[in-house]
Protein backbone atom coordinates (compact mmCIF):
# COMPACT_ATOMS: atom_id res chain seq x y z
CA UNK A 1 0.00 0.00 0.00
CA UNK A 2 0.98 3.37 -0.97
CA UNK A 3 0.23 5.45 2.22
CA UNK A 4 1.19 8.93 0.92
CA UNK A 5 -1.97 8.75 -1.60
CA UNK A 6 -3.89 8.34 1.05
CA UNK A 7 -4.69 9.68 5.06
CA UNK A 8 -5.61 7.05 8.23
CA UNK A 9 -9.49 8.37 8.57
CA UNK A 10 -13.41 6.79 8.46
CA UNK A 11 -15.64 8.43 6.07
CA UNK A 12 -18.95 7.49 6.96
CA UNK A 13 -21.92 7.20 4.36
CA UNK A 14 -25.33 6.05 6.27
CA UNK A 15 -29.02 5.53 3.99
CA UNK A 16 -31.18 3.25 6.00
CA UNK A 17 -34.84 4.05 6.52
CA UNK A 18 -35.39 5.99 9.60
CA UNK A 19 -36.85 3.01 11.38
CA UNK A 20 -33.79 1.39 11.19
CA UNK A 21 -31.37 1.81 13.55
CA UNK A 22 -28.46 4.24 12.41
CA UNK A 23 -25.24 2.30 12.97
CA UNK A 24 -22.81 4.85 11.01
CA UNK A 25 -24.03 7.23 12.94
CA UNK A 26 -23.43 5.00 16.14
CA UNK A 27 -19.64 4.58 14.54
CA UNK A 28 -19.25 7.82 14.42
CA UNK A 29 -19.74 8.81 17.89
CA UNK A 30 -17.11 5.83 19.10
CA UNK A 31 -14.63 7.64 16.39
CA UNK A 32 -14.85 10.84 18.29
CA UNK A 33 -14.60 9.67 21.27
CA UNK A 34 -11.30 7.30 19.99
CA UNK A 35 -9.94 9.97 18.68
CA UNK A 36 -10.24 8.46 15.21
CA UNK A 37 -10.32 10.71 12.45
CA UNK A 38 -13.69 10.35 10.50
CA UNK A 39 -16.64 12.34 8.59
CA UNK A 40 -20.30 11.16 8.44
CA UNK A 41 -22.96 12.30 5.93
CA UNK A 42 -26.47 11.00 5.21
CA UNK A 43 -27.28 10.20 1.70
CA UNK A 44 -30.54 11.49 0.84
CA UNK A 45 -30.39 10.56 -3.05
CA UNK A 46 -28.84 8.71 -5.78
CA UNK A 47 -27.12 12.10 -6.94
CA UNK A 48 -25.91 12.91 -3.20
CA UNK A 49 -23.80 9.62 -3.05
CA UNK A 50 -22.26 10.48 -6.13
CA UNK A 51 -21.38 13.83 -4.78
CA UNK A 52 -20.01 11.97 -1.55
CA UNK A 53 -18.44 9.95 -2.92
CA UNK A 54 -16.64 12.50 -4.64
CA UNK A 55 -15.84 14.25 -1.71
CA UNK A 56 -14.45 10.91 -0.19
CA UNK A 57 -11.73 10.98 -2.87
CA UNK A 58 -10.98 14.56 -2.60
CA UNK A 59 -11.25 13.88 1.62
CA UNK A 60 -7.90 11.12 0.92
CA UNK A 61 -9.66 9.17 3.86
CA UNK A 62 -8.20 5.35 3.50
CA UNK A 63 -11.45 3.88 4.58
CA UNK A 64 -15.17 4.05 3.70
CA UNK A 65 -18.05 2.62 5.38
CA UNK A 66 -21.52 2.40 4.03
CA UNK A 67 -24.27 1.86 6.16
CA UNK A 68 -26.95 0.85 3.78
CA UNK A 69 -29.53 -1.80 2.67
CA UNK A 70 -28.07 -4.45 0.34
CA UNK A 71 -28.19 -7.50 -1.69
CA UNK A 72 -26.13 -9.19 -4.36
CA UNK A 73 -27.57 -6.43 -7.13
CA UNK A 74 -26.68 -3.28 -5.46
CA UNK A 75 -27.61 -1.26 -2.47
CA UNK A 76 -30.67 0.79 -1.83
CA UNK A 77 -29.66 4.90 -0.95
CA UNK A 78 -32.95 6.15 0.63
CA UNK A 79 -34.96 4.60 -1.48
CA UNK A 80 -33.22 4.48 -4.26
CA UNK A 81 -32.11 1.19 -5.90
CA UNK A 82 -28.17 1.78 -7.16
CA UNK A 83 -26.76 -1.24 -9.03
CA UNK A 84 -23.24 -2.78 -8.31
CA UNK A 85 -22.32 -1.43 -11.80
CA UNK A 86 -23.68 2.16 -10.50
CA UNK A 87 -21.85 2.22 -7.58
CA UNK A 88 -18.48 1.25 -9.20
CA UNK A 89 -18.73 3.92 -11.35
CA UNK A 90 -19.44 6.57 -8.82
CA UNK A 91 -16.14 5.41 -6.87
CA UNK A 92 -13.96 5.70 -9.76
CA UNK A 93 -10.74 4.93 -9.01
CA UNK A 94 -9.82 4.38 -5.57
CA UNK A 95 -6.20 3.61 -5.32
CA UNK A 96 -4.92 2.31 -1.99
CA UNK A 97 -8.69 1.88 -0.36
CA UNK A 98 -10.85 -0.20 1.78
CA UNK A 99 -14.28 -0.73 1.57
CA UNK A 100 -16.22 -1.45 4.61
CA UNK A 101 -20.03 -2.54 4.19
CA UNK A 102 -22.40 -2.44 7.29
CA UNK A 103 -25.41 -4.64 4.67
CA UNK A 104 -27.34 -7.20 4.11
CA UNK A 105 -25.06 -9.31 1.21
CA UNK A 106 -22.87 -6.97 1.07
CA UNK A 107 -20.00 -8.80 1.34
CA UNK A 108 -20.39 -10.69 -1.89
CA UNK A 109 -18.50 -11.74 -5.26
CA UNK A 110 -20.14 -9.73 -7.84
CA UNK A 111 -19.87 -6.32 -5.73
CA UNK A 112 -15.88 -7.06 -4.96
CA UNK A 113 -14.86 -8.22 -8.65
CA UNK A 114 -16.48 -5.00 -9.96
CA UNK A 115 -14.87 -2.50 -7.11
CA UNK A 116 -11.47 -4.53 -7.11
CA UNK A 117 -11.10 -4.85 -10.84
CA UNK A 118 -12.42 -1.61 -11.90
CA UNK A 119 -12.40 0.40 -9.02
CA UNK A 120 -8.88 -0.55 -8.13
CA UNK A 121 -9.79 -1.01 -4.39
CA UNK A 122 -7.25 -2.85 -1.83
CA UNK A 123 -9.95 -5.00 -0.41
CA UNK A 124 -14.15 -4.91 0.29
CA UNK A 125 -15.43 -6.43 3.83
CA UNK A 126 -18.58 -7.40 4.62
CA UNK A 127 -20.98 -10.15 5.18
CA UNK A 128 -22.48 -12.60 3.07
CA UNK A 129 -25.64 -12.78 4.57
CA UNK A 130 -28.39 -10.72 6.29
CA UNK A 131 -26.79 -8.70 9.42
CA UNK A 132 -28.31 -8.40 12.45
CA UNK A 133 -28.51 -5.41 13.85
CA UNK A 134 -27.61 -5.33 17.18
CA UNK A 135 -24.41 -7.85 16.42
CA UNK A 136 -23.52 -4.91 13.46
CA UNK A 137 -23.76 -2.21 16.47
CA UNK A 138 -20.77 -3.46 18.44
CA UNK A 139 -19.03 -5.24 15.60
CA UNK A 140 -17.49 -2.97 13.59
CA UNK A 141 -16.87 -0.57 16.77
CA UNK A 142 -14.48 -3.33 18.10
CA UNK A 143 -13.45 -3.90 14.54
CA UNK A 144 -11.83 -0.77 14.08
CA UNK A 145 -11.09 0.09 18.13
CA UNK A 146 -8.85 -3.03 17.62
CA UNK A 147 -7.23 -1.87 14.76
CA UNK A 148 -6.40 1.19 15.54
CA UNK A 149 -4.94 -0.09 18.71
CA UNK A 150 -2.69 -2.33 17.25
CA UNK A 151 -2.17 -1.23 13.59
CA UNK A 152 -3.01 1.99 13.55
CA UNK A 153 -1.05 3.51 10.38
CA UNK A 154 -1.43 0.65 8.23
CA UNK A 155 -3.82 -2.49 8.72
CA UNK A 156 -2.61 -4.95 6.86
CA UNK A 157 -3.97 -7.78 5.52
CA UNK A 158 -2.59 -10.31 8.30
CA UNK A 159 -3.80 -7.90 11.15
CA UNK A 160 -7.40 -7.43 9.40
CA UNK A 161 -7.66 -11.32 9.20
CA UNK A 162 -6.54 -11.85 12.70
CA UNK A 163 -8.97 -9.34 14.24
CA UNK A 164 -11.52 -10.06 11.94
CA UNK A 165 -11.58 -14.04 12.80
CA UNK A 166 -11.59 -13.38 16.19
CA UNK A 167 -14.40 -11.01 16.25
CA UNK A 168 -16.37 -12.98 13.99
CA UNK A 169 -16.30 -15.88 16.66
CA UNK A 170 -17.15 -13.75 19.70
CA UNK A 171 -20.15 -12.27 17.35
CA UNK A 172 -21.23 -15.35 15.34
CA UNK A 173 -21.45 -13.56 11.82
CA UNK A 174 -20.23 -14.31 8.68
CA UNK A 175 -17.26 -12.28 6.69
CA UNK A 176 -16.12 -12.24 3.41
CA UNK A 177 -12.57 -10.78 3.00
CA UNK A 178 -12.24 -9.94 -0.23
CA UNK A 179 -8.41 -8.31 -1.38
CA UNK A 180 -6.79 -7.22 -4.72
CA UNK A 181 -3.54 -9.76 -5.92
CA UNK A 182 -1.22 -6.43 -6.97
CA UNK A 183 0.95 -9.02 -9.38
CA UNK A 184 -2.31 -10.42 -11.04
CA UNK A 185 -5.67 -8.04 -12.44
CA UNK A 186 -7.85 -11.21 -13.51
CA UNK A 187 -7.63 -12.82 -9.82
CA UNK A 188 -8.79 -10.96 -6.34
CA UNK A 189 -8.65 -13.42 -3.00
CA UNK A 190 -11.65 -14.31 -1.21
CA UNK A 191 -11.17 -15.26 2.67
CA UNK A 192 -14.38 -16.79 4.17
CA UNK A 193 -14.81 -15.98 7.53
CA UNK A 194 -17.01 -18.56 9.68
CA UNK A 195 -17.32 -18.66 13.59
CA UNK A 196 -15.84 -22.03 14.59
CA UNK A 197 -14.48 -22.92 11.60
CA UNK A 198 -10.91 -22.59 9.98
CA UNK A 199 -10.90 -19.50 7.06
CA UNK A 200 -11.29 -20.40 3.37
CA UNK A 201 -8.81 -18.60 1.58
CA UNK A 202 -9.45 -19.15 -2.21
CA UNK A 203 -8.10 -17.30 -5.06
CA UNK A 204 -10.90 -16.23 -7.29
CA UNK A 205 -11.13 -15.79 -11.18
CA UNK A 206 -12.37 -12.05 -12.02
CA UNK A 207 -15.20 -13.02 -15.10
CA UNK A 208 -16.78 -9.34 -15.79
Amino acid sequence: MNLKSTVYGVFILESLKHDDYFDGENLFSIFNLSNIPTEYHWIDSKSHLRELLRDFRKSKFRYLYLSCHADEYGIEVNGDDVSNHELQKFTGNLTDIRIFMSACKGGNDRLAKLMISKSNILSLIGSPTDLDMDKAAVFWPSFFYVMKEIDEKKMNRMMISKTLKKLVDIFNTPINYYSKISNDKNFMRRLKIRPGKNSDNIKLKINL
